[in-house]
């Protein structure tokens, strides 16, 4: 009988054996400025209470390419807003697609913000910015941090009865997967009424206006 359950357990295993995992990323979360600015938000925070939920594919969400002075202005626009991967071939950015940033005099900007959310990936050589994860209203990425040139790690924050939960996704931009990790509970729910402000936008917020 035990044989029965052999493939089973083999495709368990497969599934989970050999992508990355927070917990692996433990001391990330307490030397990372942004990432230890988000996990101080979260209640009780430890890696380990994030459990494994399931694996999506990269979306294909409104994907273009950055041409002519298009690549000036965004660079120029959301530059201090970005993270590259180590090697500068590719970024992330989650705020292009739900804010719009407007120059004004003084070096100053004015912000228009969506309700919708999406993580963007960037190609350094080829110009294009692809939706990877549609966040939709609901569901907020808050930080991101590059692991090496292929993988990071995107945190945040879903929209639920009982507050505000904390997600972790593992992205590896070779096999092109997100590994989506939450709490088993609601014990580390953040409050509805404890605003988040990211790491970056905080460093440039004097320089926004918002509307």
């Amino acid at each position: 009988m035990k044989w029965l359950f052999l493939p089973l357990f083999c495709l368990l295993y497969n599934s989970t054996h050999g992508q990355p995992r927070p917990t692996a990323y433990s001391m990330l979360f307490q030397q990372d400025p942004a990432l230890r600015k988000w996990s101080s938000s979260i209640p009780n925070f430890k890696p380990d209470a994030f459990v494994y939920q399931e694996t999506s594919d990269f979306g294909q969400h409104s994907p273009d390419t950055l041409r002519g002075t298009a690549v000036a202005t965004y660079f120029n626009t959301f530059g201090k807003l970005i993270g590259f991967s180590p090697d500068k071939k590719q970024w992330l950015d989650f705020f292009s697609y739900q804010t719009s940033l407007e120059k004004i005099p003084g070096g100053r900007y004015r912000a228009y913000h969506d309700i919708d959310q999406a993580l963007i990936l960037g190609n350094t050589a080829t110009g294009i910015r692809t939706g990877i994860a549609y966040m939709g209203a609901s569901s907020w990425v808050e930080e991101t941090r590059w692991l090496d040139n292929h993988t990071f790690i995107a945190v945040g924050v879903t929209s639920v009865t009982k507050g505000l939960q904390p997600f972790i996704y593992m992205g590896d931009t070779h096999t092109r997967k997100l590994y989506h990790y939450r709490p088993a509970n609601d014990r580390h729910n953040r409050d509805r009424d404890r605003k988040y402000v990211s790491y970056q936008w905080a460093k440039i917020a004097s320089r926004i206006i918002e509307e």
